[in-house]
């Protein structure tokens, strides 16, 4: 099996772990990328935005003969989404949800809306502008389209919110709810179907990736989790669509239990390497998902703890 990953970047613990099943090829604009040094195969293509980069990645699936495109960076979803027919015709299958859910988790007023279509507690959510002057502070503030942490921040007095309301770029505002927060590592097969879900507590982060955490057998998140994957398929249906591979959901869960769902981001997270250990191996069932082995259901996971360190190599 071969797997090509797009904006490798320093990927490397996830390069590592998909490496027990298969061969890992990367891409990334930089070849000064650190997972250069650890892919079976790496390439230098050009920007998700430049002309020519499509080309790139034909090239690359044809030459390396990639079974499963799985790409890493949220600006090029979209764009991939749209060559899905092409990659499969190369005997390619893009391992991304249709294009219609990647419009809903980019995009994180949409992802709102539809938690709200869908009965799915959230923090009450506000764009700039339309906050109420009796509104309850703190709240958080952060990009509407942001990756990761970046320019997120803590609102605490309408000060505050004047001055990171100019601040962040093109914000929306979201209720601040006090409790423990979660990443659940989901992996739905072709056709929608959640093959497993696996929380883990964010106990450390750093610059917007988790440096400690430890997964949960929690089993009012798995439920919760669930059940937003079985209404994200429902709305991925209507477009002749379907939920595809990784998801990485997020979620705050309060002091009496009950679970808010903060993001969906349709891809690998950072801390992914943590439930890989724990027994949600993707290599194996992305093997599976190539080989047509019916696969049931993971309900079963380790519980571990995760400590993350830096390391450098040298070229």
């Amino acid at each position: 099996m071969n797997i090509l990953l797009t904006a490798v970047g320093k990927r490397v613990q996830l390069i590592k772990c998909l490496q027990r099943n298969a061969k890992v090829f990367g891409c990334d604009i930089s070849g000064l990328a650190p997972a250069a040094k650890f892919v079976d195969g790496f390439f230098k293509v050009k920007k998700y935005n430049e002309e020519g980069y499509i080309e790139d990645i034909f090239n690359i699936c044809k030459k390396e003969k990639i079974d499963f495109l799985i790409p890493l960076f949220e600006r090029e979803f979209l764009s991939l989404c749209t060559y899905r027919k092409e990659l499969r015709e190369l005997g390619t299958e893009l391992i991304l949800s249709g294009k219609s859910i990647i419009e809903i988790c980019n995009d994180k007023w949409k992802t709102y809306e539809f938690f709200k279509e869908n009965n799915i507690d959230s923090p009450i959510t506000y764009l700039k502008g339309k906050i109420n002057k009796d509104i309850i502070y703190p709240l958080i503030i952060k990009p509407l389209d942001g990756m990761g942490s970046s320019s997120v921040f803590k609102i605490n007095n309408e000060k505050e919110l004047n001055f990171f309301s100019e601040y962040v770029e093109n914000p929306i505002l979201q209720q601040f709810i006090e409790g423990r927060e979660y990443t659940i590592d989901t992996l739905c097969d072709l056709k929608g179907r959640v093959i497993f879900a696996i929380p883990r507590e964010r106990i450390e982060v750093r610059s917007g990736e988790v440096t400690k955490s430890r997964t949960v057998k929690d089993e009012n998140i798995i439920k919760a989790v669930k059940n937003l994957c079985e209404k994200l398929q429902k709305e991925a249906l209507k477009n002749g669509e379907n939920v595809i591979g990784p998801l990485t959901i997020q979620c705050i869960v309060d002091n009496r239990g009950k679970v808010y769902f903060i993001e969906i981001n349709p891809r690998f997270g950072g801390g992914v390497p943590l439930s890989f250990e724990a027994g949600g191996d993707y290599g194996k069932y992305l093997g599976d998902i190539k080989n047509n082995i019916n696969i049931e259901t993971i309900d079963d996971f380790k519980e571990l703890t995760m400590l993350r360190y830096d390391e450098a190599i040298y070229v």
